[in-house]
């Protein structure tokens, strides 16, 4: 029985396309022009992967850069068996991890920030609703969430890449969850989540 997506926004976990693989192969024999269109396909997704996790545009566009930068140096590690849309997402989410783990030694993050009470207008969509509501949550409840809930990725997988215990990660998952909840019944009362 799957298990319900919160978000409705997850990355489909895909087979690499034959195209993907000719983009690929050409970029490990150093074309250039291969990687820009790699680039070209992935820059959104991976650029909206990072700012779910940094909430700040300057901060996401630069970790998707560096993300670009890591993902063109490890692809003669990539396994072909593996999503390459998947992994170039986990790519992206360690560098935003890293990014906040060098943000939280130089400078604390306030994770409680204002917001309006408002209705829902019926027009409204599930990412308006979880940009409103994440800067709200916890950094790393909002993390945990992100990872597992639009990225689908495994437990195990976000454990290793908080550097903590699966257990420690399932609870803040379920925090995050509760809260999430939470903050839409009040801010949306009419969604009714």
């Amino acid at each position: 029985m799957p298990r319900q997506n919160l978000l409705f926004l997850r990355i489909k976990d895909e087979a690499i396309l034959p195209d993907e693989q000719k983009l690929i192969r050409s970029c490990l024999e150093g074309d250039r022009q291969a990687f820009e269109k790699i680039v070209e396909k992935y820059r959104d997704a991976l650029y909206w992967t990072a700012y779910n996790l940094v909430l700040d545009s300057e901060d996401a566009r630069d970790v998707t850069q560096q993300a670009f930068l890591k993902i063109w140096r490890s692809l003669p590690e990539y396994d072909a068996n593996r999503s390459f849309p998947g992994w170039a997402h986990k790519i992206t989410a360690n560098c935003a991890i890293d990014l906040l783990r060098s943000r939280r030694e130089s400078e604390p993050l306030v994770d409680n920030v204002p917001a309006e009470h408002s209705t829902l207008d019926q027009r409204i969509d599930v990412r308006r609703i979880f940009s409103r509501i994440a800067p709200l949550l916890p950094q790393r409840q909002r993390i945990v969430l992100v990872l597992r809930e639009i990225h689908g990725m495994e437990i195990a997988e976000i454990s290793e890449l908080l550097q903590c215990t699966e257990s420690t990660v399932r609870n803040l998952l379920s925090q995050a969850k509760d809260s999430f909840r939470k903050r839409t019944k009040e801010l949306f009362p009419d969604y009714g989540l």
